[in-house]
């Protein structure tokens, strides 16, 4: 069994390594890009890489992400990470996420806002505890949701900037913040209205750099 200490060692090379593939590939792309046989493989690079603060998927979570449609949507995949100081064991999860960005407007030259961005997201939990098909002691149809994979909904706002375009090969960095819940949430508010809106809300904020 790998031991907390290296759980922990981890998950902080893991987040070290993502910024560090992210940055040695803008930078490969920069020095040759017109070669054509990097040129060929270009489709595959990630459009961004993000770290996450809290949000549903983990205490922290790093991930990638693609654009389409002119940056209208983003298709994004997350690792996320909950130390066992919050809960009764490490926890490591893997999350898919959707993103619409309705819309943008510039504020400044070198800024961009986009006020209103509308996400839809599904995360599994690793773990023995984190079931997805119920498990063999419980009674048929006992549990109509599992907890080892949830789906969610979220809505946000994101600041496009220049920093660091000058410095690194990256051609800017974003800063977003996010309001979402679960579905199970969402079940739980509507057969039970008592339950606080607070209880079923969770709050997201992160960085991205794009490339």
């Amino acid at each position: 069994m790998i031991s907390s200490k290296l759980k922990h060692m981890s998950f902080k090379a893991l987040l070290i390594l993502a910024f560090i593939l992210f940055y040695s590939i803008t930078y490969s792309y920069s020095q040759d890009e017109n070669k054509l046989d990097f040129a060929r493989y270009k489709i595959l690079l990630p459009d961004y890489v993000k770290l996450q603060f809290a949000g549903g998927i983990g205490f922290l979570s790093t991930g990638i992400g693609y654009t389409f449609f002119k940056q209208k949507l983003d298709v994004s995949f997350f690792y996320g990470y909950v130390p066992e100081y919050f809960t009764a064991d490490d926890l490591h999860g893997i999350s898919f996420q959707l993103t619409a960005k309705l819309f943008k407007f510039k504020a400044f030259k070198n800024i961009e806002i986009l006020p209103l961005n509308l996400g839809w997201f599904a995360h599994h939990t690793f773990g023995n505890e984190f079931w997805v098909t119920l498990p063999d002691n419980y009674p048929d149809n006992y549990y109509w949701w599992s907890p080892g994979r949830i789906a969610g909904v979220f809505i946000g706002g994101e600041i496009k900037t220049k920093l660091f375009a000058n410095i690194t090969p990256a051609s800017g960095t974003a800063f977003y913040a996010r309001i979402g819940t679960r579905g199970l949430y969402l079940a739980s508010k509507f057969e039970n209205s008592s339950i606080p809106i607070t209880d079923i809300i969770e709050l997201g904020f992160g960085v991205a750099v794009y490339r």
